[in-house]
């Protein structure tokens, strides 16, 4: 039976992040308000970022990563929006053709998030829509972290890509 999440607003943000690694990059942190939605894709590594996620967002969804093992936290996560679902998954299970793997995977999704790759994709090629935010710690930063912003007003949205110099 699959576990349905929800968000009831109207106009919202959600913060996409993937990859912390043990270290959640506080440029990042900096970005995230009390009236933001958290994505959190996987490889974590250190419960503490979960904690501080949820401290200081309105709610956070986890994913475990090839790296994480917590019992609390499920593999896939899905999330319903005004918009459709979003699927959130850390992608390692989907290599080599990700997006191609998740698409047939998840065909009734809106939106399907990974990490595992530490590369920032936004792909609207086709639905569903899949991105990948980088990472969002210090390992493999492809020159600094990054996190993916999607902002819905009703039915509407957008992708914002956010990279930081390395801090």
């Amino acid at each position: 039976m699959i576990n349905y999440n929800s968000i009831e607003d109207n106009n919202y943000k959600i913060i996409i992040i993937s990859d912390t690694h043990g270290f959640l990059d506080p440029q990042i942190i900096n970005l995230i308000t009390k009236n933001d939605y958290v994505i959190h894709a996987g490889d974590i590594m250190d419960e503490n970022i979960i904690t501080t996620l949820s401290d200081i967002s309105k709610k956070t969804f986890v994913v475990n990563g090839n790296n994480d093992a917590y019992k609390s936290v499920d593999n896939i996560k899905y999330i319903m929006t005004n918009a459709g679902k979003i699927v959130v998954t850390h992608g390692h299970k989907y290599a080599p053709n990700y997006h191609a793997s998740m698409r047939e995977k998840f065909t009734d999704a809106f939106l399907i998030v990974y990490g595992h790759t530490h590369k920032h994709i936004i792909d609207t090629a086709t639905m569903p829509y899949v991105v990948n935010p980088g990472a969002a710690g210090r390992v493999r930063t492809q020159g600094g972290p990054s996190c993916l912003i999607v902002s819905f007003d009703n039915k509407n949205f957008s992708f914002e890509l956010k990279k930081f110099p390395n801090s």
